[in-house]
């Protein structure tokens, strides 16, 4: 009977790592980074607690660092295999992993801290990718493989289904929260005997009252008044694009006001083309507003900036302006020199619109520390902090229990685990499943964790 175990992502949010042991063959989901807090980082530079030469093939659910920032580690360890993944997620690993490797650098240059891959690591990567279409099996080994669901998080993100050794291992990876902004609602496996679910938000409810748009519209508004900057720390892919598919269509509906707005994230720039060439996987709306405005991520007043100069020369614009920067948990990236530069002054907002794992300078700034170092400076705090969840890219508690529930049991008593969760909400998003499971055995994965099936 086949084996899972838990390598990242258990106790946790990051590091998604899970591996199925059959009799014959080893299939891997998911090697990604553990970011966070330095009890979490450290496993990074570990060795793998499998042969990587001995995996058969890895399959990869999106593009995003904390699942696949130690693919190239993996390679560079002795994996061989094909690594699965839909189109769109190949094309953002090539761009994400390409400036890990600048970020390694960089801070193993400033803070000592070790490179675990070097970028013919990653060329080596690339090179074994095989690119898999949604609701399309994918032969692994004999009976085994793989199929691929939307799972309506970032373009290319999907949902697998692996059947192994007569047992079907549904992975949900990341599910988006509906209504996304650019890609349909999130698709299911039909059936599974275990279920392995991330709860990134469990127990917790978005709250969807207030219009996206109309939160940049006051922050923007907040910040002309009292002649400042905005700051957006933004995930580099997905939630960058959907800033600026809302800031075009302000513009276009003509309610965007006069000002400067910065797009400082050289990986988010360069995604853009891959984001405009996968158009066919937005949502139906999306497609119809492509038809009248084929750029739906380009306005007047947008300002892109690629290069480090084009980037210095935001601090000569006056305020007020506005400024989008990477990285989105504020742990690196331009807006680290954003931050140092603006966040000790009263006529700055800083707008925070993602997910601030614990450990992380940004998940501090929230928590409401009152100052922060940045490259070794003492900076107080005076800005304006305003969080909003409605932007989320993660499925909520509601959302998570219904993708759970569609899919159906293959079993007398299907598995269901819990991953990429704080402790804490795997506990309430447990809980809050088993009211409406009662059949199914439900698990809080712990790290290193091995069940035999």
């Amino acid at each position: 009977m086949p084996k899972l175990s838990f390598f990242g992502a258990a106790g946790a949010v990051t590091g998604s790592n899970f591996l199925i042991e059959t009799t014959e063959h080893k299939y891997v989901v998911d090697c990604g980074l553990f970011q966070g807090s330095p009890n979490l980082t450290q496993f990074n530079d570990d060795e793998f607690s499998y042969e990587p030469s001995s995996v058969d093939a890895l399959i990869v659910t999106h593009a995003h660092l904390d699942h696949i920032g130690r693919i190239p580690k993996l390679v560079r360890d002795g994996f061989r295999g094909p690594i699965y993944a839909t189109q769109p997620t190949i094309e953002l690993m090539s761009l994400t992993l390409k400036d890990a490797v600048e970020l390694m650098d960089h801070r193993n240059q400033r803070d000592g801290k070790p490179v675990i891959y070097e970028e013919e690591d990653v060329r080596r990567t690339m090179a074994l990718c095989r690119a898999v279409s949604y609701k399309t099996v994918q032969p692994l080994n004999g009976k085994d493989s793989v199929t691929f669901y939307d799972a309506g998080h970032i373009l290319g993100s999907a949902s697998v289904l692996v059947e192994a050794d007569g047992k079907q291992f549904a992975f949900s990876g990341d599910v988006g929260h509906a209504p996304n902004i650019l890609l349909p609602h999130s698709e299911t496996p039909p059936t599974a005997d275990v279920v392995v679910t991330e709860a990134t938000y469990g127990g917790v409810e978005h709250n969807d009252e207030t219009d996206r748009e109309k939160v940049l519209l006051d922050a923007i508004e907040w910040t002309i008044q009292n002649r400042g900057v905005l700051l957006i720390p933004a995930f580099a892919i997905e939630r960058s694009q959907e800033l600026l598919y809302l800031l075009n269509d302000l513009f276009n509906t003509r309610k965007l006001p006069k000002i400067p707005i910065f797009f400082d994230s050289p990986l988010a720039i360069e995604a853009l083309e891959v984001f405009e060439k996968h158009g066919q996987q937005f949502s139906a709306q999306v497609k119809e507003v492509e038809k009248k405005d084929p750029e739906i991520f380009s306005f007047r007043g947008l300002v892109l900036t690629p290069t480090v100069e084009n980037s210095k020369d935001i601090n000569d614009q006056p305020p007020p302006k506005v400024i989008i920067a990477g990285s989105g948990m504020m742990e690196g990236g331009r807006i680290f020199h954003h931050l140092k530069r603006y966040l000790s002054h009263r006529n700055t907002l800083l707008l925070v619109i993602g997910y601030q794992a614990e450990g992380t300078l940004g998940r501090r700034i929230v928590d409401g520390d009152k100052e922060i170092t940045i490259n070794g400076d003492r900076i107080p705090i005076r800005a304006t902090i305003k969080v909003v969840d409605i932007f989320s890219g993660h499925a909520d508690n509601t959302d998570m229990i219904e993708w759970v529930k569609n899919i159906k049991p293959n079993s007398r008593q299907q598995k269901v685990f819990i991953v990429h969760s704080d402790p804490e909400r795997a506990k309430v998003f447990q809980s809050n499943l088993a009211e409406e499971l009662p059949e199914a055995a439900i698990d809080i994965a712990q790290l290193n964790q091995v069940v035999e099936l």
